[in-house]
């Protein structure tokens, strides 16, 4: 069963934090807004489902992240960029270091 939190132990033993699966897709979306080259995908075609998705299983953090590219750009320097990104600013501001982050291209921006 996935579920909607993930729990970080503190290493002074004085209490445990609980971070809820939006605060990571917030971060996520952060990201994407900062970058020109790069747009959250809306819906997809195959899925009627919420674009952007983080789930939870063992503590461990997965995300989907569908996209739009502009086509003047690299797609795979963009979407590395963009990996590597979203992964520092969750490590950065939560201390917790997801287990997988995949960048999925649907379509480009023209």
């Amino acid at each position: 069963m996935a579920q909607e939190y993930i729990t970080l132990e503190n290493s002074s033993n004085l209490g445990t934090v609980r971070l809820n699966k939006s605060v990571f897709t917030s971060i996520a979306l952060n990201v994407i807004e900062e970058d020109e080259n790069v747009k959250l995908a809306e819906t997809t075609r195959l899925r009627n489902s919420n674009t952007l998705s983080s789930e939870i299983h063992d503590n461990q953090l997965t995300m989907n992240i569908p996209v739009q590219i502009n086509y003047k750009a690299n797609v795979s320097d963009v979407c590395a960029n963009l990996q590597h990104k979203i992964f520092e600013s969750i490590s950065y501001m939560t201390g917790l270091q997801p287990s997988s982050i995949e960048v999925q291209v649907i379509g480009f921006i023209f």
